[in-house]
């Protein structure tokens, strides 16, 4: 699959070693952006998490992809696909982004160009997302992208909504 994908504000691309620093300040450091996913990471938690991601492009094809704003070069997040709960089968759609960029849409315009790869070059039918009961902004943009609620279901050690969204041409 051809990386990056470019939407009209953002470039969504594997993430690179280089990343570290700028991830850890933006997202994954910070404990309001990483409250309802388990909290912050460290140094060495940030080295885990980009190994990991890698790990997973290099067996798939795909995986959770660094997000560029692309006015500023700055990286804004995270978006992607990764196989639920790192073991599938199914595989889920995911995002998280640093504060500065809340409210401004960019979950949904990546969310969008990933399902677009996902349905397309990836070939998959049917693509999952979980969020924490209290999560209500991601909640919101998986209603904007179409995604079904299907309940709740214990996923990564909790109780937590479970949707689903099927290949609009299945």
């Amino acid at each position: 699959m051809p990386l990056p994908l470019v939407t009209e504000r953002l470039a969504l691309r594997p993430f690179v070693p280089d990343d570290a620093d700028e991830m850890r300040e933006t997202l994954w450091g910070d404990p309001e952006v990483m409250a309802l996913l388990d909290g912050p990471l460290d140094h060495a938690g940030v080295g885990r998490e980009l190994q990991r991601l890698a790990d997973h492009q290099d067996r798939h094809g795909f995986s959770f992809w660094a997000v560029v704003d692309r006015e500023t070069g700055l990286l804004a997040g995270e978006c992607g696909l990764f196989s639920l709960e790192g073991r599938g089968p199914e595989i889920e759609l995911g995002y998280t982004f640093g504060r500065a960029w809340w409210g401004r849409g960019y979950a949904t315009e990546a969310a969008r160009a990933t399902l677009a790869e996902a349905f397309g070059p990836i070939g998959l039918d049917r693509v999952v997302a979980v969020t924490r009961h209290e999560n209500h902004r991601s909640q919101a943009v998986l209603g904007r992208l179409g995604f079904a609620a299907a309940g709740s279901r214990l996923a990564y050690g909790r109780e937590q909504r479970f949707y689903e969204l099927a290949h609009p041409h299945a």
